[in-house]
């Protein structure tokens, strides 16, 4: 079985405590890149469409959908997934890469 790359967009609907959500950013970013993600983009502007675009959008490519997942549901992780609920409300997408 073929791994495939896929891409997570996450878009940032409400900040609820900025510095908390900073502390989440910057701890998250760490743990996506030593686990084989990679931040590709962030932030966003709406060229077209509606409702209006989230606070703040990213896009990451992961190796796998396996991967992230993993990453999600790690021990290293919990405590930041606590402080994200705390800190804002997101909304995840994964994407299969395209071929």
């Amino acid at each position: 079985m073929a791994i495939s790359e896929i891409l997570v967009v996450v878009e940032v609907q409400e900040i609820f405590d900025a510095a908390q959500f900073e502390s989440y950013r910057a701890q998250a970013r760490q743990q996506l890149m030593a686990r084989g993600g990679l931040l590709l983009a962030r932030g966003g502007e709406l060229f077209e469409g509606s409702p209006p675009l989230a606070q703040s959008v990213l896009v990451q490519c992961w190796p796998s959908e396996d991967a992230f997942r993993a990453w999600q549901e790690s021990e290293d992780y919990a405590p930041l997934l606590k402080l994200r609920t705390e800190a804002a409300r997101l909304r995840i997408t994964i994407v299969p890469a395209a071929s």
